[in-house]
């Protein structure tokens, strides 16, 4: 039987958390399915791709300089252009990730006649479009077959833009070459508290460091994985709150699975989220995890005292209680671990991926 063609759309294959899942996506539908992966420039991509997936690309060069008047043009251009590439190889299937390729596809999907599904990862309560940017969006959506978001949150925002009917929620997929490396043996695990994230607004990681200096931490160290522009004001606190052999700013790391092993605790600070990956994975690991009540996410994935603690949003006292509390009871360390990985099971990559093939198969 001839294999049905699908076309994944993104702007490109650079690191970041959409890319991430359209190559986890299309690295386990090329089994059943032609699989393409057309960007909207020409890209070298980050994360490793099945050789059996077809590239395409719209564009060379990164158009930098532009006007509201060229925008529109280029943006035709790009309709056509896609719409073209869609044609030329007999593609039944487009699947959409982030605003702008989203609405080009969705037109471009038009002009081929064929079916397009869109996928928004983004919180747009807290990241504002301009405002003709959110005029189209809301326009083209109506067009789209289905929408993908990542939590019931976001689908209540869309819900008053569009049929609630079409609209889906599918998490991201913990990612493949993570999902192999859990290892709970206990004489891994080390006194770290440990947080994963960007150093940017609305992370918060001041929050851990001031809780921190506030407890009884003799035995503990705090560890910092990830980079961005306020790392250097949290590493100021630090020293200015004299935790330098404390706390410990290590940096984005590839191997990310060693310190998701290592660590009794993880602690979640963000004050907003789109879908929080590291609180997953954080889960996934088996790690007690405090994380903040913030939108969009953690009450997703943590039911509060079974899986771990929510607390209110930068609420500084809250979050010594329970650090307190679970630095220092090893039964309840236990239960938040096993019920974790319990409540993340459904996160593995075959499970996302059945959600989406739910959607792809009454489609093609």
């Amino acid at each position: 039987m001839e294999r049905k063609k699908i076309a994944f759309v993104i702007y490109s294959l650079e690191s970041g958390g959409a890319e991430r899942v359209i190559t986890e996506l299309a690295n386990n539908l090329i089994l059943d399915y032609d699989v393409y992966i057309i960007t909207l420039v020409k890209t070298n991509p980050f994360y490793e791709l099945n050789p059996r997936i077809t590239l395409r690309y719209c564009s060379d060069v990164i158009k930098n300089d532009t006007t509201p008047i060229k925008s529109i043009y280029d943006g035709l251009n790009r309709v056509r252009t896609l719409s073209k590439i869609l044609k030329e190889n007999k593609i039944q299937l487009v699947i959409s990730f982030m605003t702008s390729s989203n609405i080009y596809s969705i037109w471009a999907s038009k002009l081929s006649r064929i079916p397009c599904i869109v996928s928004e990862r983004a919180n747009h309560d807290i990241y504002k479009l301009p405002k003709l940017l959110e005029v189209t969006r809301d326009i083209s959506y109506r067009f789209c077959k289905y929408l993908v978001v990542q939590t019931e949150a976001n689908k209540i925002f869309y819900s008053k833009k569009l049929s609630p009917s079409k609209i889906i929620v599918i998490p991201n997929p913990i990612a493949e070459a993570l999902s192999f490396k859990r290892n709970k043996e206990p004489d891994r695990l080390k006194n770290i508290i440990l947080n994963v994230g960007s150093f940017k607004k609305g992370k918060a990681q001041e929050l851990l460091i001031q809780a921190f200096s506030k407890i009884k931490n003799e035995d503990w160290q705090v560890v910092f994985v990830g980079d961005g522009p306020t790392k250097k004001k949290n590493i100021d606190l630090t020293k200015k709150l004299g935790l330098e052999k404390k706390i410990n700013f290590v940096g984005k790391q590839q191997v990310i699975y060693k310190y998701y092993n290592q660590a009794k605790l993880f602690v979640f600070t963000s004050e907003h989220e789109g879908f929080p990956n590291a609180l997953l994975e954080a889960l996934y690991f088996g790690i007690p995890t405090i994380s903040t009540n913030c939108k969009h996410g953690p009450t997703d994935l943590i039911k509060d005292k079974e899986n771990g603690f929510l607390i209110p949003v930068g609420n500084q006292n809250v979050l010594q209680k329970k650090m307190s509390q679970l630095m220092n009871d090893i039964v309840l360390q236990n239960k938040f671990s096993e019920n974790a990985m319990k409540s993340t099971e459904k996160y593995k990559i075959t499970s996302i991926v059945k959600l989406w093939e739910n959607y792809i198969t009454k489609l093609v």
